[in-house]
C-alpha cells in the first residue's frame, strides 16, 4: 500500500508511538485523524507537525475505552472521511498494581489493552473496504517473555496476538492485520527517568539503550507498505526477547 492519499485513523496519537506514527504516515502524504484521551494541547501539537506534510488531517477527542465516545467518534470520521484505510490501535497502558491474582488490574488492563483495540476495529470494519489494521502489542506478550510483576499485562498482551491473527485469517486478503511488538521505548508511559535509571533498565535490551518512538513507527510504517505481511507479530525489542525479563 501506498500511503498517500489515504485515510488513517491513530488512537493514542498525542505522544510516544502514536505521535510517531501520525508524523510518520503524514510525511508519506496520508490524512490523520490524532484520537486522544485527555491532552489536547499535544494533540493539536501533533497536527500541526502533520499539517506540514499532508491535508486533510484532524483531532478527534474520544475514550476508546467507552463505546459511546467511540461510537460518536466514527460518526465524525464518517461525516469528514466517508472511508478509512489504515488503522493503528496504539492506546495502551501499564498498571502498577499488576500482580498475579489482583482481579482489578486484570480488569483495568482487560478494558485498556485489549477491549479498546476490539472496540475500535469494530467501527473500523464499517468503513474499510480494504486497508491494513495494525495493534501493538509487547514483547511481553510473546510466548515465555511475560515477567513477574506484569502477568495481567503480558496475558493481556497475549491475548491480543491471539486476536490479530485470528482476524488476520477472517480479513485476508482484502483487509491485512498485523501486530508490532516492542521492548523498552521511550514514551511517557516510563515517566521522568533520569540517566541513571534509564541507563539501569536499558540493560535488559541487547541494545543497550531504549528504543526511540520513531522506530517503531517505521517498522508501523514498512507493514503498512508491504502487502506480503499479514498475519504477523513484527518484534521490535532491541533483543530484549534474547535475555531474561526483568
Amino acid at each position: 500500500m501506498d500511503p498517500k492519499g489515504k485515510v488513517a485513523l491513530i488512537t493514542g496519537a498525542s505522544s510516544g508511538i502514536g505521535k510517531a506514527t501520525a508524523i510518520s504516515l503524514a510525511k508519506e502524504g496520508a490524512s490523520i485523524i490524532i484520537n486522544y484521551k485527555s491532552s489536547e494541547k499535544e494533540a493539536k501539537e501533533v497536527l500541526a507537525e502533520c499539517n506540514k506534510y499532508s491535508k486533510q488531517n484532524n483531532t478527534i477527542k474520544a475514550d476508546i475505552t467507552n463505546e459511546s465516545e467511540v461510537s460518536e467518534m466514527f460518526k465524525k470520521i464518517t461525516k469528514d472521511y466517508k472511508h478509512l484505510d489504515i488503522l493503528v490501535n496504539n492506546v495502551g497502558i501499564f498498571d502498577e498494581s499488576d500482580s498475579l491474582t489482583n482481579i482489578a488490574a486484570f480488569e483495568n488492563l482487560w478494558k485498556n489493552n485489549f477491549l479498546s483495540h476490539v472496540r475500535v476495529i469494530k467501527y473500523s470494519l464499517n468503513l474499510m473496504k480494504t486497508g491494513k489494521i495494525i495493534n501493538l502489542s509487547s514483547i511481553h506478550g510473546r510466548l515465555g517473555h511475560g515477567r513477574p510483576g506484569s502477568t495481567a499485562y503480558s496475558a493481556l498482551k497475549a491475548a491480543l496476538d491471539h486476536y490479530t491473527k485470528n482476524l488476520a485469517k477472517e480479513l485476508a486478503p482484502k483487509i491485512l492485520v498485523n501486530a508490532v511488538a516492542p521492548g523498552k521505548t521511550m514514551t511517557p508511559m516510563w515517566g521522568n527517568l533520569n540517566k541513571e535509571e534509564e541507563q539501569e533498565l536499558a540493560k535488559t535490551q541487547l541494545i543497550n539503550r531504549f528504543i526511540l518512538p520513531e522506530e517503531i513507527a517505521d517498522g508501523i510504517l514498512f507493514i503498512i507498505k508491504n502487502d506480503a505481511i499479514c498475519g504477523e507479530i513484527l518484534t521490535i525489542d532491541g533483543g530484549m526477547g534474547l535475555k531474561t525479563l526483568n
